[in-house]
């Protein structure tokens, strides 16, 4: 089925759920779901995408959690979006990405991610706003840690090379803030959960509402830690070196590949960093699903 047909078809659907009316869409229209702009994975998407300076085009449907991106493709025939790998359904398809149109297209897997062969993989960062110490530096270290790292694997993301068993002394019962990324917040709550079960701190309490969120609770003071699925900007750093009178301590606490996603129906199965970018990027001419599929056929 070509994906004009694919278009036809769902259109009726698409409406039946109130996202368009006759009036208001062309039945091929591409449905861009997008992350709010205080989201780590929309400033890593824009910069790795897009290009760094680039903007996106208007008119896309803004969510504010990684989950709901996922959710709202799965209900949108027409839609295609960007989450984490980890928030994969059986009602979405992730599709296989390529560098430019023509080369390879790989999917986002962990041993692709490894491999370095998936071209929109990232980085998961903690920031603490100094050298960790007492219960933070207890807690990190067991992210570090076979249990840890275990976790990540678990969970859908890729982990790092651990540290080992984790330490068997008991750990200071103290209470830990944590706050930022909406791709981070499954795992983040899975850590403490273990880790509460472990030593009996249930005092680590985790929340989401972006990357920026999180960095911005450190630089004030409110978080100890602060999950990020992109790097802490320059400024950030200027801001929190200033508040606090030292510069913040970064992790790399596991790796993400940041997933491209469609309808399970959607006949097509890859995209390329070009194509992504006619459809997201401010100067982007591509809008209606025939367009990609004129593209693809001609290939």
């Amino acid at each position: 089925m070509s994906l004009m047909r694919f278009g036809v078809v769902n259109l009726l659907a698409l409406m039946g759920m109130g996202m368009v009316s006759c009036s208001q869409a062309p039945s091929e229209e591409i449905i861009r779901v997008s992350r709010q702009n205080n989201s780590g994975t929309y400033v890593y998407f824009r910069d790795a995408v897009l290009g760094k300076g680039a903007e996106f085009k208007l008119g896309s449907i803004d969510q504010s959690g990684s989950k709901d991106v996922v959710e709202l493709v799965s209900k949108t025939p027409l839609a295609i979006g960007y989450s984490g790998m980890a928030y994969a359904t059986p009602d979405v398809k992730m599709l296989k990405v390529s560098r430019s149109r023509g080369e390879l297209a790989v999917s986002p897997t962990a041993a692709n991610v490894q491999s370095g062969s998936y071209p929109i993989a990232r980085p998961l960062f903690i920031y603490t706003k100094d050298e960790p110490k007492g219960a933070v530096k207890d807690y990190l270290d067991w992210i570090y840690s076979d249990e840890g790292q275990g976790i990540v694997g678990n969970i859908g993301y890729v982990p790092i090379k651990s540290t080992g068993p984790a330490a068997s002394s008991a750990t200071t019962i103290t209470p830990i803030q944590v706050a930022g990324s909406d791709t981070m917040v499954n795992l983040a709550q899975k850590w403490a959960e273990a880790y509460g079960g472990k030593y009996g701190n249930n005092k680590i309490q985790v929340s989401g509402g972006g990357s920026g969120v999180g960095i911005a609770g450190l630089i004030d003071g409110t978080v100890e830690m602060a999950n990020s699925s992109r790097k802490m900007k320059p400024l950030e750093v200027a801001k929190a070196t200033a508040k606090n009178g030292v510069a913040p301590r970064e992790f790399v606490v596991g790796s993400d590949a940041l997933a491209v996603y469609v309808h399970k129906d959607n006949p097509i199965d890859e995209v390329s960093i070009d194509m992504l970018k006619q459809i997201y990027g401010s100067d982007g001419s591509v809008t209606r699903w025939s367009q990609i599929d004129a593209q693809r056929l001609s290939l």
